[in-house]
């Protein structure tokens, strides 16, 4: 068709009336990354349908879905991004957390999508890495860490996806690309990550519409929890513990989930109904349930919606359940972030600060046990020793040295202070740390620390202001492996000893780990306090080592808008084994030697 004909006959086209799954299902089809690939259908994830529905009105500004990965949230925003071009076109942009992780969606989802979408493919007049024209509209896509893009261009429709990865106020800064459109639509797609971050207020600021499934023997509606997942007892036919299931845990602690799968049920909150893991159950669930409005007071343009794994169908209850046990293990080992992953991406629910604030180092006598110093311990498998730099009353090196054991049990070997270089490396040979296990911060005398790393094999570590850092690691997807990036409390870099001086780039480098100062002091925090690992201490240790591992208190921070952060407030002025002591945490958690058998 001649160009201009093409376009006067689209100008006049009618509008689609039908709902936007409905469209969906007409025109949309999933692209290869997904285990099911082929047309649309929202029969496979029906929970979706209120939240494209509601994309559609003109009424409703702000659109807020905080769930669990994998349950078909991405899916469901690239139908209604093709929908709007299709049916209601304006400046678009989707936002995710880093420019080189949106040009990799595009490339492998977004443009899949949109050219096998023939409403869609008809319009495409250009295609570009981070842009795609069409006939109606442009379409941009950036990363949440590029400031001069969030501000560039107005747009109608925002798609913000992952928005728990964004950098600090990127969020507030692209939501005001939408002011000079009267029917604009926001939407916020993201697994949370705290309470009371920006994922999560804009659930609450909402409607909170939750998917609620219906019994299917008394018919009570109600949203899946977690704790509902029971076994029922081979004997009594009776919904039990997990470990009443016999044989389910032998007397090593190692858990037997094959058999524990056969006998797992949901358990109906108001008739005590057990519903089985079959495909047909499942899709039944999920096919009769609806979304019930938990905040009917909220402003009518403002629409959120939450579900979670146990919701869709090929997801099945034995994995999650099999992941909430190993989180537990790897929480009473020492290390929170398992727990707290299941809880962000499995329930879709915001991690919950429970850590309190330390007034007082009263609570560390609960972490004295009948050893002494220089005790033998029998079930010791490694150690570990860290060193903080300083010159305060003259150049000195403080150092902490701790054993790990089976279970995250760990015990205080040694701490004190030296006064130079070589009688640290001294002590570490007279505690019998390996070279590997040795760690030093670099944050003060920079230089000079990584020549010593360099000279007696040592590890450089320095404190970060991150909050995370952002790890890309292979996960299987179905029959494919994808990549993903996964958050942790540190990272690895190569750093040259002789930056700065006519040596440097003439020899080898070195790594440098550089760990975020709040993640592992609020992880350490827990330790301390008993919540989790078997953090101890001798029964007799002096005043001031107590002092200066609790010499920094966390605090609360309320802004403008009412968001709470959290902050460690430094109350005392030596803070030197506490930071010791943060190193130790952290070099346990790369290696892994919270979970030493």
């Amino acid at each position: 068709m001649n160009p201009l004909l093409k376009g006067f006959a689209s100008a006049c086209r009618p509008s689609d009336r039908r709902k936007v799954w409905e469209w969906c299902e007409a025109h949309l089809y999933v692209d290869n990354t997904s285990p099911m690939p082929g047309r649309w259908r929202s029969d496979n994830s029906p929970w979706v349908r209120e939240p494209m529905e509601v994309f559609a009105d003109n009424k409703i500004s702000d659109i807020s879905t905080m769930c669990s990965a994998q349950s078909a949230k991405t899916q469901y925003v690239m139908g209604c991004a093709a929908w709007c071009i299709s049916e209601d076109p304006g400046p678009a942009m989707w936002v995710m957390a880093a420019r080189d992780e949106a040009k990799t969606f595009v490339r492998d989802r977004i443009k899949p999508t949109f050219e096998s979408c023939q409403p869609v493919a008809d319009q495409i007049v250009s295609s570009e890495t981070m842009e795609i024209t069409f006939g109606s509209m442009p379409f941009y896509f950036t990363g949440a860490g590029s400031p001069s893009k969030l501000q560039s261009k107005p747009i109608r429709w925002l798609f913000l996806d992952e928005v728990r990865n964004y950098p600090p106020g990127a969020l507030d800064t692209v939501l005001k690309r939408t002011r000079a459109f009267w029917n604009t639509r926001r939407l916020i797609v993201s697994t949370p990550d705290q309470e009371n971050d920006a994922v999560h207020r804009a659930y609450l600021a909402g409607d909170q519409r939750m998917y609620h499934v219906k019994c299917p023997c008394c018919g009570q509606l109600q949203p899946l929890k977690f704790e509902q997942l029971k076994a029922i007892h081979p004997v009594s036919k009776t919904a039990c513990k997990f470990t009443d299931v016999p044989n389910v845990k032998d007397s090593q602690g190692v858990w037997n989930f094959d058999l524990l799968a056969i006998h797992l049920r949901y358990e109906c909150a108001a008739c005590g109904h057990l519903v089985s893991d079959t495909p047909y159950e499942r899709k039944r669930l999920a096919r009769e349930g609806r979304y019930v409005r938990m905040n009917p007071k909220a402003p009518k343009h403002r629409v959120s919606f939450h579900w979670n794994a146990l919701l869709p169908p090929w997801v099945r209850w034995i994995n999650i359940v099999e992941e909430f046990i190993n989180a537990l293990n790897a929480a009473r080992l020492g290390d929170l972030s398992p727990l707290k992953t299941f809880y962000n991406e499995t329930l879709g629910l915001p991690w919950k600060d429970s850590l309190g604030e330390i007034d007082d180092f009263d609570f560390l006598e609960m972490r004295k046990q009948p050893y002494d110093f220089g005790d033998v311990w029998p079930e010791e498998k490694t150690r570990f020793i860290s060193a903080d730099v300083q010159e305060k009353d003259g150049f000195h090196i403080w150092f902490a040295c701790r054993s790990y054991g089976a279970n995250g049990q760990s015990r205080l070997v040694s701490y004190g202070r030296v006064n130079s270089f070589e009688e640290l490396e001294a002590k570490r040979k007279e505690l019998n740390v390996p070279n590997a296990n040795s760690i030093i911060d670099s944050g003060y005398k920079a230089r000079e620390v990584y020549r010593f790393c360099l000279k007696y094999g040592w590890k450089a570590f320095k404190g970060d202001d991150a909050d995370y850092f952002l790890h890309t690691v292979n996960v299987r997807s179905g029959s494919q492996v994808v990549k993903k990036q996964i958050r942790r409390i540190w990272t690895r870099t190569m750093v040259d000893p002789n930056y700065g001086t006519n040596l440097q780039g003439r020899t080898r480098p070195i790594p440098l780990f550089r760990w975020s100062n709040s993640a592992a002091k609020d992880e350490l925090a827990e330790q301390m306090q008993g919540k989790a690992g078997g953090w101890t201490l001798p029964r007799k240790v002096e005043l001031l080592y107590l002092k200066q591992v609790t010499a920094e208190r966390r605090e609360a921070r309320i802004d403008a808008k009412g968001r709470t952060s959290y902050f460690w407030k430094q109350i005392r002025r030596d803070n030197h084994l506490g930071d010791c002591e943060l190193m130790l945490h952290v070099a346990a958690v790369i290696t892994k030697t919270f979970a030493v058998k």
